[in-house]
């Protein structure tokens, strides 16, 4: 066994480097070991070789020089070199039983060594090796069942396969219903539209002058109409004017009667005129509002006119 000058390990017979701290190590003057001569007990002499790296002499059959620990390689001709009793060179068997080899120089190396005990390189530690890992079937995946809320569940693709996204069937989303009255939003009233209700009808009357057949309607928006003769000189304008219907020679008067609007109902009056007012034949009474009705025959003085709706 032979002991490391330099970390005081003990390394085994033949080592030419320290495992420990990569140190040269001199070799022992008792047996196990390599004699002084350079030659390994039990190999037969040879010729000798030179190191490529530092020329020192090698002992054929040697893999790497015992001055420098560079690799030399086998001599030709020598198929092995049969090991020592005492252990000297690594042989191929041994890194083929499944020990750690060095990556420098090819030699088995010892369980747990941080150098290596031929050349002396530093031991990497080797990396992990990872089987190849199959990817799983797709009968390995199970149908996840359907969640509430109407989603179809589709199955997840196989690796490298389009994997569809979830679509939901239309109307199956149910929404919460707002309370009445509310839009989306708390306390929230909807306006309620406004109703619609038309304008009532207007109901206008008109004048039918017989003879002519010319129409003379009501102003709107006035609950009281004069029917009688223009008169700038005292000021008198009627809303109805009979002047150019025969008026004058039909004896109207300036202000001859009043027809009263009321709604949908209409009356006539007679103002005190000259020539009177008659409604179907019938004199009106002064100052007493008559009822008309569509159709109805009214005639001022001598101008007839039906009233119509």
């Amino acid at each position: 066994m032979t002991i490391c000058s330099t970390c005081g390990s003990q390394q085994p017979d033949g080592a030419a480097f320290c495992d420990e701290c990569g140190a040269a190590l001199s070799g022992p003057s008792g047996a196990g070991g390599i004699p002084a001569g350079g030659i390994p007990v039990g190999i037969p002499t040879m010729a000798a070789s030179l190191c490529p790296v530092c020329g020192a002499q090698i002992t054929p059959g040697e893999q790497f020089c015992n001055s420098c620990g560079s690799a030399v390689g086998s001599a030709p001709g020598v198929p092995g070199v049969p090991a020592t009793p005492g252990g000297g060179l690594p042989t191929v068997a041994a890194s083929a039983v499944g020990g750690q080899t060095c990556s420098n120089c090819g030699a088995a190396l010892e369980t747990d060594s941080a150098f290596c005990d031929m050349c002396g390189a530093p031991v990497q530690a080797a990396a992990p090796s990872y089987g190849a890992v199959a990817p799983p079937s797709p009968a390995a995946y199970a149908a996840p069942a359907a969640p509430a809320g109407g989603y179809i569940a589709v199955p997840p693709a196989a690796p490298g396969e389009y994997a569809p996204t979830m679509i939901a069937q239309p109307g199956a989303v149910a929404y919460p219903s707002p309370e009445p009255g509310v839009a989306g939003f708390p306390h929230q009233q909807i306006p309620q539209p406004a109703v619609y209700s038309p304008p009532p009808p207007v109901v206008r009357g008109r004048l039918v002058v017989l003879g002519s057949n010319v129409t003379l309607p009501l102003p709107t928006g006035k609950g009281e109409i004069i029917i009688g003769r223009e008169d700038p000189v005292s000021g008198i304008f009627p809303d109805i004017d009979l002047t150019d219907h025969g008026g004058d020679e039909g004896g109207v008067s300036r202000q001859h009667a009043r027809i009263l609007v009321q709604g949908d109902r209409f009356f006539i009056e007679d103002l005190n005129s000259t020539n009177f007012t008659f409604v179907n034949q019938q004199k009106l009474t002064p100052q007493q509002p008559q009822a008309l009705v569509g159709g109805d025959e009214i005639r001022f003085g001598r101008v007839k006119t039906t009233f119509q709706i």
